[in-house]
């Protein structure tokens, strides 16, 4: 009776190991509505890719393909801020031949000594890069407003919620429905007082250990100097909603870290856009 309960325990084990190793990318949709949005931008899709950090991930720019994305945007750290940043540079290649692509810079961007190097050949593929900056989207003659701020850290300093004020503050807005691309996403409770309709975020790696039942586990240590939670964030992946404003938080694609992503598979994130007026 021993040697079958022993047994059994062995592969229950390995079947929890196996699922919770389980690193096949996963898609995941969302559907954002509002009066805001104009009617022309109806089933607009925008494909978001977070935290690639350099990686290797099977399947990824097909998983893209597939959805027919409108647009493509990466919320930071798209490169890691040690090794060859060439995988992310062959990732911008195919992407641009698939849809116009929006990124904004992560931290592990920005502690990169070649960074602007890297910006600048990612440029020549197509990519546009946002600093504190807004373009505006059109659409039959319609337009939404796309803002992009750069990540509040750099190793030169860690005031961050300065270095939010102050890109927001510098940002030309307007009365369009407003989407808001920006790295971190514990840093929510600092920018959803500002009213953008949109926000789009990664940085959380879901928790890099998850529950089964999804809770995230612990902060990348970038963030430990923060006011999130070090312990069970408050953000780490998924949609979140604020009186004027919705998140949505992207658990990444890459591992930059040495430990595995337990319950916690690569994400593409997939957001629609519905006008209430046509629904």
């Amino acid at each position: 009776m021993k040697k079958i309960f022993k047994a059994a325990a062995l592969a229950g084990g390995a079947l929890f190991l196996m699922k919770g190793l389980d690193n096949r990318l996963e898609v995941t949709h969302y559907n954002i509505a509002s009066k805001k949005i104009p009617s022309a931008f109806n089933g607009f899709r925008i494909v978001q890719v977070s935290d690639f950090h350099s990686d290797n991930i099977p399947g990824l720019v097909n998983e893209i393909r597939n959805e027919m994305p409108d647009i493509i945007v990466s919320t930071g750290d798209l490169t890691d801020d040690k090794g060859s940043f060439m995988p992310s540079v062959r990732l911008c290649e195919h992407l641009t031949d698939i849809a116009p692509v929006y990124a904004v810079t992560g931290n592990h961007d920005l502690w990169r000594g070649d960074y602007e190097e890297f910006e600048r050949i990612i440029s020549d593929t197509g990519v546009k890069t946002l600093h504190s900056e807004r373009i505006m989207l059109n659409r039959n003659g319609q337009e939404i407003a796309l803002y992009g701020i750069d990540d509040p850290f750099s190793r030169k300093s860690v005031r961050a919620a300065t270095n939010i004020k102050n890109s927001i503050e510098g940002l030309e807005r307007c009365d369009k429905y407003e989407i808001l691309l920006f790295h971190r996403a514990n840093f929510f409770d600092y920018i959803k007082h500002y009213g953008f309709d949109l926000v789009i975020a990664g940085h959380m790696h879901g928790g890099q250990f998850r529950l089964p039942t999804g809770q995230g586990l612990v902060s990348p240590r970038s963030s430990w100097t923060g006011q999130s939670s070090i312990m069970f964030p408050k953000y780490v992946g998924g949609h979140y909603r604020a009186p004027n404003s919705d998140m949505i938080v992207s658990r990444g694609t890459g591992n930059p870290m040495l430990i595995p992503r337990l319950f916690n598979r690569p994400e593409i994130t997939v957001i629609t856009l519905h006008s209430k007026e046509e629904k």
